[in-house]
């Protein structure tokens, strides 16, 4: 099978599903950033998958391939972050062949603060209503002014369907990322290693340009912003208490969404996109 790796980053998605490709597949990995296409390749070579994987540089919404190439194209979290997605998956259907599968892996959220616990914080009632307008403001900013869009995964599905993908289907990401003392699993070590290697970035107290205009286009205010920031620090000494002492215990999850489709077998070009209504709220 040809598999394309769209958006690859450090090749994740050409890494994890490369392997049921061969032995005589073909893997390949396209990005705008020359770094990430050398890191990429590096990791494969390391997973015995360097023969048959080549690198390109590419804008996965104008991509340098020809038309019905690949078997199966894939990109991971990679539609969050464009300002045009649908014609990233355009692209991405048109150079995958009749009968080949498209399959996009990537954020699904509504707006804050995700499905967690832990056991050094407990926010309050008007605490967690207070970061829930943040998270749907900034990311309703975020989409207003073409930074991208965290709730990409739950319009994925339509927008197969509008351009006539067949078999649409789709499934919730169920892991969730848990530890408690004495993290004796390798799964939990793991997780315990990342944010200990957290605690060393350096906490970001400034409000940045970025982060004015998707305040500006949510409509959130610059006391509530600021009020969130305060509240973060506020508890940031008793996470570093309880992961310096080993008694650190959380449990997170984000919503994010597997959602694929198949380019129907048939000749021709593939269906145009029908227009469905949008029916996302209005901040």
């Amino acid at each position: 099978m040809k598999l394309l790796d769209a958006g690859c980053g450090f090749g994740y998605a050409m890494r994890a599903w490369g392997r049921y490709c061969m032995p005589q597949g073909e893997l390949v990995g396209l990005d705008r950033d020359r770094k990430l296409l050398a890191q990429a390749a590096r990791f494969c070579s390391k997973e015995g998958l360097g023969k048959a994987a080549r690198f390109v540089t590419g804008d996965i919404c104008r991509m340098p391939f020809e038309d019905n190439v690949f078997d199966i194209a894939l990109a991971h979290v990679v539609f969050c972050h464009l300002a045009e997605p649908e014609k990233a998956l355009e692209e991405m259907i048109r150079v995958t062949r009749p009968g080949g599968c498209v399959a996009v892996f990537d954020n699904a959220l509504t707006g804050g603060p995700g499905s967690n616990w832990n056991n050094w914080y407990e926010p309050s009632v008007p605490e967690r209503l207070a970061q829930y307008e943040v998270g749907i403001r900034m990311m309703a900013g975020r989409r207003a002014v073409g930074s991208g869009d965290y709730s990409v995964g739950c319009r994925l599905p339509s927008w197969m369907e509008a351009r006539g993908l067949r078999n649409v289907g789709a499934r919730a990401n169920e892991r969730v990322a848990w530890i408690a003392p004495p993290y004796n699993s390798p799964e939990q070590q793991t997780v315990l290693r990342n944010m200990k290697e957290r605690l060393k970035e350096k906490v970001r107290n400034r409000v940045d340009k970025t982060d004015v205009e998707q305040m500006r286009a949510g409509g959130l205010s610059r006391a509530k912003y600021d009020q969130y920031l305060q509240r973060n620090r506020e508890h940031y000494p008793a996470y570093r208490k309880a992961m310096r002492s080993g008694t650190a215990a959380s449990a997170v999850s984000y919503l994010f969404w597997c959602v694929w489709g198949f380019k129907p077998d048939h000749s021709g070009p593939y269906a145009q996109p029908r227009t469905l209504p949008d029916t996302s709220p209005t901040i």
